[in-house]
């Protein structure tokens, strides 16, 4: 019955030339935020959030997952690893391991929603960064650690899962939450 009325309201919604204006705006304001993000996060910054979630991830491991490891940052090729004495290949933390495409969607669709003072939304991009900062370290010690343990394959599907979650329930789920309680 739901699902009849949010169709029906999404096509009278998308007829009211208001209401398009307004999801228009939104779409412009959300590219043009997410452009200034990540080009700040992926050209400027990138080295050293890399570096952070590298070298936060092998103490991670370390020191409460205590897996021996040793931290290296290529510098050249602007990557961290971490080198892992029980398995072959070294943990390579790339550009997507960083969380830079999340924190640039949640942040951009934060800034540009309509009718949410500035305060509030400047207040929801604060309380992103540690959110990702938390989860996506999460992601990356839990998979390394599950390598450790088990095989790659599981490791691999671990993985692809937890970002999915954290793509959606993280991202999603708190934008939502955030704009529930921010709209005025």
């Amino acid at each position: 019955m739901k699902k009849n009325s949010l169709l029906k309201n999404l096509k009278k919604d998308l007829k009211d030339k208001r209401e398009y204006k307004k999801a228009l705006y939104f779409l412009f304001l959300f590219i043009v935020f997410f452009i200034c993000f990540y080009l700040v996060l992926s050209e400027i910054l990138y080295v050293y959030i890399n570096y952070f979630f590298g070298y936060f991830s092998s103490w991670i491991l370390e020191n409460l997952f205590r897996v021996s490891n040793i931290f290296i940052f290529d510098s050249i090729n602007k990557f961290s690893l971490i080198v892992i004495p029980k398995i072959k290949d070294p943990i390579i933390i790339s550009f997507l391991c960083t969380g830079i495409v999340e924190f640039c969607l949640l942040s951009s669709a934060i800034f540009a929603s309509k009718g949410i003072d500035l305060f509030k939304r400047f207040y929801g991009f604060l309380i992103a960064i540690p959110l990702v900062i938390f989860f996506n370290l999460f992601r990356i010690t839990l998979t390394t650690y599950i390598i450790t343990i088990a095989n790659l394959g599981l490791a691999e599907f671990m993985n692809g899962f937890l970002f999915r979650i954290f793509l959606v329930i993280i991202v999603v789920g708190f934008y939502y939450f955030w704009f529930k309680n921010s709209y005025k």
